[in-house]
């Protein structure tokens, strides 16, 4: 039996009311005998965790809008125009929803949000399923209607233009007859799975700086997972690229602390005039745990270094990160006069620490030492809302002996963050 209490959201009387809002908009807008359109879509909706799902806008277009708004667009990928609601010609934001809808929407902001953290995913993964169900019914009810294209489609558009959620209110055929340069790429990535995986090492290494078809975004987290089959094309390119920094960053991640890997990152952090290579490097080094060079080291290199096991890249690397805090109290006992730095760089790596156990133990270690650096990072780490429940307790428990911490900021992130934490409900 879910935890999340379902009941509490009517999920199907949901779907039904955002499916019959958009037929009422798209026939009001059809009955007019305008050009046929090609496209509607779901979009824009605003998600923040624990604050607000928001119903997503409608927007549809024609062709010939289309080639009226963008004479010159020849892109027909999914990242261009004819694919992206936000430049279609006709968007009713969210005018578009009956009364009936209105009212589910208060109802699933109250049930997002009721709970915590968890029970904000679950709705949203919920919500999202919803949509794309209702753009997909959407599409088949229009199906033959003469105000629409052949192959009229409706789609769930989201922020991060994945094709993926739009995938999900299409079929397979339509996928891959609308989308040829999105199948091309689904075809590639098929057929290199099957190479070996040194060969599959050196086409990924080859589109590293690629932003078309399989692209550096798609190939950085399979040159992660694979960094020994990577490790020397990496290194190859962290010596001679222009730009080194992806090689440099993968090559932290991929957490192979090897000799070779070391030296080739020692080395462009020295020699390279580029902040942002060096302070990849840097970070590389931090992530492979070389504190013993990194120390000696300039201030900024060595700064980088030891809070880059802090930054939320970490959650990237093929080995799940794990709060440690005796290598910064090493610099810090060392370098007292870096601690601002220090500071400073921690702040504004907005957190890459998961919630572990071992993160709250050694965030409660961490309020004991004497370094305020580290205290003031710790009482941080440990208002983390998504804890389990022995975790939390735990958590609550050192917030409020932080409110006793001779430091002001201590004590002032240790009240906020009690605060925040102790009105987490339960499920249920």
């Amino acid at each position: 039996m879910s935890t999340y209490h379902d009941r509490a959201m009517n999920w199907q009387a949901f779907e039904q009311h955002m499916f019959d809002s958009a037929r009422q908009a798209l026939h009001a807008h059809l009955d007019q005998a305008g050009a046929p359109l090609y496209a509607a879509a779901f979009h824009g909706s605003y998600r923040e965790e624990e604050a607000v799902l928001s119903l997503p806008s409608l927007a549809f277009n024609s062709l010939q809008a289309l080639d009226e708004d963008f004479a010159d667009e020849t892109d027909q990928s999914f990242s261009s125009v004819k694919w992206n609601p936000a430049d279609w010609r006709h968007d009713l934001d969210i005018e578009y929803a009956t009364p009936a809808l209105l009212a589910l929407d208060e109802t699933l902001q109250a049930f997002a949000n009721r709970a915590g953290p968890r029970q904000w995913r679950h709705a949203e993964r919920r919500f999202m399923v919803s949509v794309a169900r209702a753009a997909r019914a959407l599409g088949a009810h229009f199906a033959g209607h003469p105000g629409v294209t052949a192959d009229f489609v409706v789609i769930f558009h989201d922020f991060d233009g994945d094709i993926g959620l739009a995938r999900r209110s299409i079929s397979r055929q339509q996928f891959e007859s609308l989308f040829p340069v999105e199948l091309a790429i689904e075809t590639t990535l098929k057929a290199v799975a099957t190479q070996s995986e040194a060969e599959q090492a050196a086409f990924y290494l080859g589109r590293l700086h690629r932003v078309d078809g399989v692209s550096g975004e798609v190939a950085e987290p399979w040159l992660i997972a694979h960094g020994a089959a990577a490790q020397q094309g990496l290194i190859e390119q962290l010596m001679s690229k222009k730009d080194a920094t992806p090689a440099a960053r993968i090559l932290g991640l991929a957490g192979r602390a090897d000799p070779v890997v070391i030296d080739a990152l020692r080395q462009q952090a020295l020699r390279t005039r580029q902040a942002p290579l060096r302070n990849w490097c840097a970070s590389a080094l931090g992530y492979l745990g070389d504190f013993d060079w990194l120390i000696e080291q300039a201030q900024e290199v060595a700064v980088s270094g030891f809070c880059a096991p802090f930054d939320s890249f970490r959650r990237k690397g093929a080995r799940r990160p794990v709060l440690d805090y005796a290598p910064l109290q090493r610099l810090l006992e060392q370098r007292p006069e870096w601690t601002a730095m220090i500071e400073d760089t921690l702040g504004e790596q907005n957190g890459g620490m998961d919630g572990t156990p071992a993160d709250v133990s050694e965030a409660l270690r961490g309020l004991g030492v004497s370094q305020v650096a580290i205290r003031r990072h710790a009482v941080e780490v440990l208002n983390h809302r998504d804890l389990e429940e022995a975790d939390w307790q735990r958590a609550v428990q050192g917030l409020r002996a932080a409110q006793a911490d001779e430091d002001e900021r201590v004590r002032e992130r240790a009240h906020s963050g009690l605060a925040a934490m102790t009105v987490r409900p339960l499920p249920g």
